[in-house]
């Protein structure tokens, strides 16, 4: 019972100090910024693992460096976020981590990552600090603050939220959760900076992908997102939200901000997008890996996971339309004016 007031009494919080900035003065118009183009690159799940389901373990380092080599070479963007789930750490101590750090300091850009749940699967020598301590580009308040806040272009705000929860190599999936010292903390962050062009990164999707993911794929998605969308809705300079775990690839306008959820490299359809973010619209550049026969791999596994019998016991490989998106969600370009 103390625990819903004290929701409720968060929300209430939340919801009434945007209003009250409201009825003093309309948002202040954003900043200018000059186009800019960025990658989100969710679940590379880098590991050495034997085993595989419908994660290619064994050539997640070929095709990892192969997606590092056409970013140099062909997109060439202003920034990366690792949207979580970098390596598997399967036995919780980031044993794989440095090969993964090795691989992107090939990168010719300046990148960024987020925490995913496989770096929240830690023994108990191992924290997400350790993570985090990996990536000291951060102005982090404390040492422990594993969310943060730059600006990787003038006048345009990036955030990283940290959506895990600590899981002790049980392996057992949790839905992701922003717990309330993380919100109070965004809610700052975007009251501060109302004329910011604002893009967060999320690993779980704050937005349903499907009817499943209500009940049996819970574990895809933010759990009890409301207060999070409706943080949101009060600050209109948020323009994207970007976010993986799902290994599907969709988007939706909401509240007059676009949700994407990003596929994985090393899951079918094996595909990653680059961005280029103007003031008014978002271009959508759509890659592929360049290995055909392990994308047929990549295909078969998927196919015929249990994840793909979850999705349908009668046509399993149905899961492989979800995955790949329909309609909206394969857009080249989305509008970021808000219908009137």
């Amino acid at each position: 019972m103390l625990k819903k007031l004290i929701v409720f009494l968060c929300m209430v919080i939340i919801a009434i100090r945007p209003a009250v900035y409201a009825q003093e003065e309309a948002p202040p118009p954003l900043k200018a910024f000059e186009p800019f183009k960025m990658v989100f690159l969710p679940d590379i799940n880098l590991s050495f693992s034997e085993k595989s389901d419908k994660i290619l373990f064994n050539e997640s380092l070929v095709i990892f460096q192969d997606v590092i080599k056409t970013l140099n070479n062909a997109v060439k963007p202003n920034f990366v976020v690792f949207g979580g789930d970098l390596t598997y750490n399967e036995d919780g101590k980031f044993t794989d981590l440095p090969m993964f750090l090795d691989t992107a300091s090939d990168l010719d850009s300046v990148f960024y990552a987020i925490m995913g749940d496989r770096e929240a699967n830690l023994d108990e020598t191992s924290s997400k600090e350790v993570f985090m301590k990996e990536f000291g580009e951060f102005d982090l308040e404390t040492a422990e603050q594993t969310f943060w806040v730059i600006e990787p272009v003038t006048n345009v705000l990036l955030i990283g939220l940290d959506t895990s929860m600590k899981n002790d190599l049980s392996n057992d999936e949790k839905p992701g959760y922003l717990n309330l010292q993380q919100l109070f903390w965004l809610d700052t962050v975007l009251d501060n900076n109302r004329d910011k062009f604002t893009i967060i990164t999320m690993h779980h999707s704050a937005i349903k992908t499907c009817d499943f993911d209500n009940n049996k794929w819970e574990r895809f998605t933010l759990s009890r997102p409301s207060l999070f969308l409706e943080l949101l809705s009060r600050y209109p300079q948020v323009k994207l939200v970007l976010s993986g775990h799902h290994y599907n690839n969709y988007a939706k306008m909401h509240n007059g901000t676009l949700f994407m959820s990003f596929s994985s490299i090393t899951v079918y359809p094996n595909t990653y997008k680059a961005l280029t973010i103007h003031p008014d619209r978002v271009e959508v550049d759509n890659r592929k890996i360049s290995f055909k026969q392990i994308i047929k791999k990549a295909e078969k596994l998927l196919a015929e996971s249990e994840y793909a019998k979850e999705y349908s016991a009668q046509k399993p490989r149905s899961v492989l339309k979800f995955h790949e998106g329909e309609g909206f969600s394969r857009k080249k370009v989305y509008s970021l004016i808000k219908e009137k």
